[in-house]
């Protein structure tokens, strides 16, 4: 048969060209089904180069895919997204990203800059802390320690970090499946509104999840596919008994040598050997010291927690959770909520970890649902010649994994179509072939015998794909919205403000007080200049005083007997300039026109005002 005259239906794969490298990581990458023939094993790569993220049905050949290409291209595309995605963040989202990490290294590089009461107690770490610090000193060496580098290079800085926790969450999942189901992990994690809203942010969270995500990628992963417990477990011990196994003497060596590395950090600025890690455990999980600051019920995470960082992606996650083999990340993230659930103090940020694990899922799912049909081949041993009634050239059968064979019957010019379930399969013969099967014919109703089983399941894949792509831009929809407002708009007043108060500290001497809940801006490292301020403390019952009430609470029961107490009756002088939200205003407006203030700003911090934060934060002067 000519080439001009092959059937309409043919299959024609599509020949790529593949390096050693990309086979070797097919075959070793723990494929969804066992790789029994050299045409399965070239089926493998062929799906992993062509990559389901990039059909015309889909995304189509866009940008993407060539930045898909290489792992090279991949990061380098990641990392211009997160600095993006860094330089885009306006708003601020809870103190410790500004407390516990920039205002500390400020202090530790310039000498000056607020230290909270868990430093002063042994409760922080200055290892996080310190990778900032050395880029302040870095600046300040070469005379760039301007208020914008101060502010913006850590961001940058971290955001590069992120860039190598999606690369090794893209290189997790291909490890743990294959390419395409790791492009559409990674594409879940760059559309997620949570993950681009945090993992920027100078947070030991973020730091966290990137150094968790890059840990899974190393962990000695048995070249498998199963749901055993055994993996999840040996997980949560960090490393599985196994006396043979040379690499567990270098995790323990790495692992030593950063605990080291950690506590001469901090007894360089402590003064003292301390273990901070025990510290933080005790106060905060054995005391329950973490309450202080509020408190969820034991569901909060699952009701509320995981459904609002996950939004959107949910969905596929937990189809994907059901569909993989594989669910040893999915252990992961079930013990990750279940341990945090019995803590009192809950916020959404604590599972940033889970999120990357929870995409692997959601890429599992997607790359399930545009799978194409796969081919295999095996040729029938011919007839005896004494129960044919005529000879046929060559004949194809459908061979189920288990090796048996069941054929499913369509006749057309030169091309045999055998489906077994959802699987298509196709194979071009020469000349006219005939496939029968006695039992099979009897039994076909007219309807069906008369519908193309291969052209059902090319429908049904078709269908998938655009199912896939709708999914797609509802992902990207619905994610790209709550991004750029809760990173644009969002809590966005408490961080202009500094820029106000800066541009006032050129000018004069100030003396600025913060009549706001404790901690609800940055301080000396968004202002760089050391000028006399002060906020309303919210430290913990420590001393284990009876009816303990806090500053921010005292101030808050009468805000303006407050202030001539503080002020008026110690004749204490006033601060020049008063910081706070537009809900206090009302409150402290006589104590204001009395004392000479004059109203000198108002910036927009946010449409959803709770509580003591207002919608606008308010500058008086005098």
């Amino acid at each position: 048969m000519t080439k001009d005259g092959k059937g309409s239906a043919t299959i024609r794969r599509r020949k790529i060209k593949h390096s050693q490298d990309d086979l070797n990581k097919a075959r070793t990458s723990c494929p969804s089904s066992p790789i029994t023939s050299d045409d399965e094993q070239q089926h493998e790569v062929d799906e992993e180069e062509e990559g389901y993220l990039f059909e015309d049905e889909i995304l189509g050949p866009s940008v993407v895919k060539k930045i898909m290409s290489s792992e090279k291209t991949i990061f380098l595309g990641l990392l211009a997204f997160r600095i993006s995605n860094a330089l885009l963040i306006q708003t601020s989202f809870v103190p410790d990203e500004y407390w516990q990490s920039l205002e500390v290294a400020h202090n530790m590089s310039f000498g000056y800059g607020y230290l909270t009461w868990e430093w002063k107690h042994g409760l922080r770490g200055y290892l996080y802390p310190f990778v900032f610090s050395s880029l302040y000193k870095f600046l300040y060496i070469f005379g760039l320690d301007s208020r914008i580098l101060l502010i913006k290079l850590p961001r940058i800085l971290q955001g590069v970090f992120a860039a190598f926790g999606d690369l090794y969450l893209f290189k997790l999942s291909w490890k743990l499946t294959d390419r395409a189901t790791a492009q559409w992990s990674l594409f879940c994690q760059v559309t997620s509104w949570f993950m681009f809203y945090c993992i920027t942010r100078t947070l030991t969270n973020s730091m966290e999840t990137v150094l968790v995500t890059i840990a899974l990628y190393y962990y000695p992963w048995p070249k498998c596919k199963s749901t055993s417990l055994t993996n999840f477990f040996s997980i949560c011990i960090i490393i599985r008994s196994s006396p043979t196994n040379s690499s567990h003497h270098l995790y323990f060596f790495i692992g030593s040598v950063m605990l080291v590395f950690s506590c001469i950090i901090d007894r360089w600025y402590y003064g003292d050997w301390i273990l901070v890690q025990y510290n933080f455990i005790e106060f905060n999980v054995l005391k329950g010291g973490g309450s202080f600051y509020g408190t969820h019920p034991w569901h909060w995470y699952i009701t509320q927690g995981y459904p609002v960082i996950m939004t959107s992606h949910l969905f596929p996650f937990v189809m994907g959770a059901w569909k993989a083999r594989n669910k040893a990340l999915l252990f992961l993230i079930l013990w990750i909520i279940f341990f945090y659930s019995f803590l009192s103090h809950k916020e959404f940020r604590f599972l940033l970890p889970a999120l990357p694990m929870s995409m692997h899922y959601c890429g599992v799912y997607f790359n399930s649902l545009c799978r194409k049909p796969r081919i295999k081949k095996k040729k029938l041993k011919k007839r005896s010649e004494s129960k044919q009634t005529k000879t046929t050239s060559s004949s194809d059968s459908l061979v189920s994994s288990d090796g048996s064979s069941t054929p499913i019957i369509h006749q057309s010019t030169g091309t045999v179509h055998v489906i077994d379930g959802a699987i298509d399969e196709s194979q071009e013969v020469d000349g006219a072939s005939e496939v029968t099967d006695k039992s099979q014919s009897s039994s076909t109703s007219p309807r069906s015998s008369s519908e193309d089983p291969f052209e059902k399941q090319q429908r049904k894949h078709k269908h998938n794909l655009t199912m896939a792509k709708y999914l797609v831009f509802i992902l990207i929809g619905l994610n790209l919205i709550p991004a750029m407002y809760f990173g644009v708009m969002h809590q966005r007043g408490t961080t202009v403000v500094m820029k106000y108060l800066y541009d006032e500290s050129l000018e004069k001497d100030m003396d600025v007080l913060f009549l706001m809940p404790c901690h609800s801006t940055p301080y000396y490292s968004y202002l760089h200049q050391n000028i006399t301020m002060r906020f309303l403390t919210c430290e913990p019952n420590l001393k284990q005083e009876e009816d303990y009430i806090d500053e921010a609470d005292i101030f808050y029961e009468d805000p303006e007997d407050w202030l001539k107490l503080e002020y008026k009756q110690q004749k204490r002088q006033l601060p020049s300039h008063l910081v706070y939200f537009n809900t206090l205003q009302f409150d402290i407006s006589l104590f204001l026109s009395q004392s000479g203030y004059r109203h000198c700003g108002k910036f927009f911090h946010t449409h959803l005002p709770e509580g003591r934060t207002g919608s606008h934060v308010i500058v008086s002067c005098r």
